[in-house]
């Protein structure tokens, strides 16, 4: 059986042979803490601007693959073209009934079927295999260690996460002749999820303009697999740039800062919470003094449908303007708001916003106080102290729930010490935002 660095290395040759590239001074390194990544060579450097990887669009995989060519669609793309010699395609029904996500997922699993037939085998191989998703995402743990996330956010996550994928795979299966019902199995679509979800990117960060205008889809109704490109790992403070050259069909991650031997090249997937990277990665980033990344969400009863966490407002361990609150400041809606009461100083201001929206609804005579005389509290009296309370109740439930909620027994593997660092973050962020506002000091 080969190893993983020679997989990696075979990888490179399949990613070469396309036109693509690895800078020269990073090499693939693969070690249990980091499972693969990008590292600078020994005696080599990484500079501003560098491009660390450069991948033809013609390796990506995703829903376009599926129905590129397909008579029945007016899509073709000739640097994507399927090179299957039957010009096999799912059941026309399946492709115009399924949304383009589950199809992507779908595609991934006949390619991992096709086994060292498929185009993308080379690169099927270096992924986290089906047998081991068990240590994963969240949503594909085992039942114990999802129970250690009971009480927090996440947990209620993870449970809409399971009927969605319940949902789509059974929609799906009712498309497809029984012939399929053999090898497309649901926990070869549950890997297919988790793949898809951990490594994958938005079209509109890479999909050329002149192949997006003639989708039959909306543009992020999908996301794309990009080989190679997919290895670097996150950080919120990386400073990166993805590009695509619509002539050449490549897309580049270039570095905007400078690496020395040694060192870890990273990506960055954008500005996550820690719960979104639990849920979506299967990581969360240790607070420290220069950063954290932990925030506790919330929904409104204005939208108390929604399903998932870009839905919600965020509540901060410290202070949203404390310089190591890098995410948090990132989603204040104004800069204004940098400016607030200590009570409201750990919340988003969308979260501040909507509560008032809620209570004051209704009453035309304050419906056009900005957001910034709302932050800093030049509102009636009643209608703050109802904002305050709303918070203090909802706050102390969530609170509440995590202690009530606490494990019977000790964490005995990965998943579970994960999941009880994460609840103990939670904890740590409602105690802190009800600090802040019993003692009016942010």
């Amino acid at each position: 059986m080969a190893t993983m660095k020679e997989r990696y290395d075979a990888l490179l040759r399949w990613v070469e042979d396309g036109g693509g590239s690895l800078n020269p001074a990073v090499e693939i390194y693969h070690d249990e803490t980091t499972q693969g990544s990008f590292r600078v060579k020994e005696s080599c450097a990484v500079g501003v601007d560098q491009v660390i990887v450069t991948l033809p669009l013609s390796k990506s995989l995703s829903y376009l693959d599926a129905i590129d060519g397909h008579p029945d669609f007016a899509f073709s793309s000739s640097p994507n073209s399927v090179e299957r010699e039957d010009r096999s395609y799912f059941p026309t029904e399946f492709l115009k009934r399924s949304p383009p996500h589950v199809i992507g997922r779908f595609f991934l699993m006949q390619e991992y079927i096709l086994g060292p037939k498929s185009k993308w085998w080379t690169y099927i191989r270096t992924l986290p295999q089906p047998e081991h998703m068990s240590n994963t995402l969240p949503a594909m743990w085992p039942s114990d260690d999802i129970e250690f996330l009971r009480g927090t956010n996440a947990f209620t996550a993870i449970q809409d996460i399971k009927s969605t994928l319940k949902k789509e795979y059974k929609h799906a299966m009712k498309l497809l002749p029984d012939s399929y019902h053999l090898e497309y199995t649901r926990p070869l679509y549950h890997w297919a999820y988790s793949i898809f979800t951990s490594r994958s990117f938005r079209p509109s960060l890479i999909i050329p303009a002149g192949i997006s205008q003639s989708l039959p889809c909306e543009l992020d109704d999908f996301s794309v697999l990009l080989p190679l490109y997919d290895i670097g790992n996150h950080s919120p403070l990386a400073k990166i740039a993805w590009t695509t050259d619509e002539q050449a069909q490549v897309c580049t991650l270039k570095s905007r800062q400078t690496y020395s031997a040694g060192e870890q090249v990273f990506n960055n997937y954008g500005m996550k919470t820690n719960a979104e990277l639990l849920l979506g990665y299967g990581f969360i980033l240790p607070e420290q003094d220069g950063l954290h990344n932990d925030y506790v969400h919330i929904k409104t009863k204005s939208d108390p449908d929604a399903g998932d966490l870009a839905a919600t407002h965020v509540v901060s361990l410290r202070p949203m303007t404390h310089q190591s609150s890098f995410v948090g400041r990132s989603r204040l809606l104004s800069a204004d708001s940098m400016s607030c009461l200590p009570c409201f100083s750990h919340f988003q201001d969308t979260l501040i916003a909507a509560l008032y929206e809620t209570i004051t609804r209704g009453e035309e005579e304050i419906k056009d106080t900005s957001l910034n005389d709302i932050m800093r509290g030049d509102i009636p009296g009643e209608v703050l102290g109802k904002i305050v309370n709303s918070l203090g109740s909802k706050l102390s439930v969530d609170l509440e729930d995590i202690e009530v909620n606490e494990p019977e027994y000790e964490a005995v593997n990965r998943n579970q010490q994960l999941a009880l660092h994460y609840r103990e973050q939670c904890r740590k962020v409602l105690e802190n935002a009800l600090r802040s506002m019993l003692a009016g000091d942010g």
